[in-house]
This record gives structure tokens, C-alpha cells and sequence, in this order.
């Protein structure tokens, strides 16, 4: 390392002190410079205050889309969900019904022996009309009726509780004579499937009615042997037909109107015969309703 003079280390000791004497440049940073205006003079507005237009825009557009959300009932306007109910299938229990019928007393005045109506007396009774019967019955009392057929007499007990609308339309057909004279069209009294007897078509073919149909009503009964039902070809066309059961046919679904049931001549109903289901039995010689009465009783 070269060696330093006395003289050179003076100079040295001179230069770092001025260096440290001289004061440096000022950091200070200028402010921008302001630009003079004149009276009145108003800073421009900043941000959404420079768009005053846009903020009535944004309210009538959250205002929309409030009330498409209530009026479509969406989002926190949206109906709750019902809650499911379930409902448990309450037994259907048989007709509960008077016994001994009060009908058994009345049989004298259902009785009626007289011959089946003739060709021209057949012609006469009216057997289409424009509409069903309104409600004429007294719904408290029973309505016994007497089939007076060519084997003998059946008596029913009709009890409108059960099915006032039908017990209603039986009553005024009846009552008209509309029954008097029909065929039982349809017997089935043997076999593994269902056992009925059953009438009320004045076309005597199964594909007759009155002219109108109503509706059919809840079926508070099973369809047991004596039962007696309204025959129908799908929901609400209920007519004239009807058909009595001379065996338990519980099988049968609950779709046909039950208004009734057989208190007396049951045997007889058994002895019905008439076409069947089966081909063999179309030329069978069917049986007759003579004369159908009704009573009502309290």
C-alpha cells in the first residue's frame, strides 16, 4: 500500500470538511399551481352526483324488480309450501240401518198384482226427460219400495242419508212409472265373478237411460249380497239403471252410487233370471218389473 504524505493528508481532511459544510438542495415539493377563477365559480361534481339522472334510473329499475318479485310471488315474496297432510283411509262400514226395517210394515200398500202394462199402455209413460228431477223428497224419512215382478215381490228400503241425491232420482222415476214394465237385462247369478240382477234401461238392451245422468255420490257401504246400486258406464252417468246384489260383491269398486237394500224377497231376487256376460245365456227369456210402488215412512 503506497504511503501518504503529511501534505496529502491535509488536503484530504480539507475536501470531506467542505463537503459537510455545503448544504444540500431543498426536498420540498411544489404544490400545483392554483388557476384563478372568477365569482360564482361552482367545482364540478364527482361521482354519481355527476350522473343525477342514473340514480332515479337505478330506483325505478330496483323498483321492478321489487314488484316482479311480488307479484310473481319470487324470492322472498314466494309462497310457502303447504305442508303435506296425510290423511288416513277411515274403514267403510256397511250401511247401518234400521232392524227390523220400518218397510216390513208397509208391504200391504207395495203389493200390486196387476198384469205388466200393455204394449199401449207402455207407450204412454214417458221415458226421457231433459234434465234430473230437482230435490223433492223428505231426506228424514225411508222411501220403501215394491218390486212387483213376474216371480214375486222384493221390497227395498231406501234411506236418502246415505245417497240423497239418488234415493231422489229413484223415487221420482218410480213415481212416474218409469219402471213398470222393464226388463232385467242383465243377470248374473252364477259363476266365481260377481252375482247381480240387474233393470231400469226401457230399452231393455243395457244402453238405455232417462235421458239425462247426475252425479255420482260418496259410497258409504259395501256392496254385500241385498245391497241395491245405481249401474253406471263411467263417473257421473248415473241414470235409470240400477242393480241389486244377490251375493257379496265386495270385489266391485266403489264407484257405484249404494242407496238402498233388499229387507224382504231376497229369495225371490235369486230366482231373477235374464241375459248374461256369457254368449250361452243371451237367449235366456228375461224376467219383468210389473209395477213399482213407493212409500215413504218416518
Amino acid at each position: 500500500m503506497p504511503k501518504t504524505t503529511k501534505r496529502g493528508a491535509t488536503k484530504r481532511a480539507e475536501k470531506i470538511a467542505k463537503a459537510h459544510a455545503t448544504p444540500l438542495p431543498s426536498l420540498e415539493v411544489k404544490g400545483r399551481k392554483q388557476i384563478p377563477r372568477g365569482p360564482g365559480y361552482k367545482p364540478p361534481a364527482r361521482g354519481v352526483a355527476r350522473y343525477p339522472w342514473a340514480i332515479g334510473l337505478t330506483i325505478v329499475i330496483i323498483g321492478l324488480i321489487i314488484f316482479t318479485l311480488y307479484f310473481y310471488r319470487l324470492g322472498p315474496f314466494a309462497k310457502p309450501k303447504p305442508t303435506a297432510v296425510v290423511v288416513k283411509p277411515t274403514p267403510i262400514l256397511n250401511l247401518t240401518l234400521p232392524n227390523p226395517s220400518p218397510c216390513l210394515k208397509v208391504v200391504n200398500q207395495l203389493t200390486d198384482k196387476s198384469p205388466t202394462p200393455s204394449p199401449a199402455e207402455f207407450k204412454k209413460i214417458i221415458h226421457t226427460y231433459p234434465h234430473a228431477s230437482t230435490m223433492s223428497i223428505d231426506t228424514t224419512k225411508f222411501y220403501c219400495v215394491g218390486l212387483n215382478t213376474n216371480r214375486g215381490l222384493i221390497v227395498l228400503e231406501l234411506d236418502p242419508q246415505y245417497a240423497p241425491e239418488t234415493v231422489n232420482n229413484f223415487v221420482f222415476l218410480a213415481q212416474a212409472h218409469f219402471y213398470d214394465g222393464l226388463i232385467f237385462h242383465r243377470v248374473i247369478q252364477t259363476g266365481p265373478g260377481i252375482h247381480i240382477v240387474q233393470t231400469g234401461d226401457p230399452q231393455g238392451t243395457g244402453q238405455g237411460g232417462p235421458g239425462y245422468s247426475f252425479k255420482d255420490e260418496s259410497v258409504r257401504g259395501n256392496y254385500t249380497k241385498g245391497c241395491v246400486a245405481m249401474a253406471n258406464s263411467g263417473p257421473n252417468t248415473n241414470g235409470s239403471q240400477f242393480f241389486i246384489c244377490t251375493g257379496d260383491d265386495t270385489s266391485l269398486p266403489k264407484s257405484y252410487n249404494l242407496f238402498g237394500r233388499v229387507v224382504l224377497g231376497m229369495d225371490v231376487a235369486q230366482k231373477i233370471q235374464g241375459p248374461g256376460d256369457d254368449p250361452s245365456t243371451k237367449n235366456i227369456k228375461p224376467d219383468i218389473m210389473d209395477r213399482v210402488i213407493v212409500v215413504p215412512v218416518s
